[in-house]
């Protein structure tokens, strides 16, 4: 599935946003779902994380930069938007 055809989906209601997580996961993309714990979503494809060594779990550092227009009190709203730019 590309990217415009799992953005249309989305959108239709025809994936639920955890398959269109993981379709962009199997396409190559990142998605971070974020909360700014006043009730608003963002998703991010970019940003800066730890190098993970190995194959083990291990504790990681991340950071990115929202533009107030992406975040939106509706996780697939969010998500659209992030698909959308």
């Amino acid at each position: 599935m590309t990217h415009e055809e799992i953005l249309a989906k989305t959108k239709n209601e025809d994936l639920t946003v955890e398959q269109a997580l993981q379709e962009l996961c199997e396409i190559g993309y990142c998605p971070n779902l974020l909360n700014d714990d006043d009730g608003r979503w963002a998703v991010a494809f970019d940003g800066m994380q730890s190098v993970v060594m190995g194959d083990e779990a291990e504790d990681v550092s991340t950071s990115f930069f929202i533009e107030a227009k992406q975040w939106h009190s509706n996780i697939r709203q969010a998500l659209v938007i992030a698909l959308s730019e």
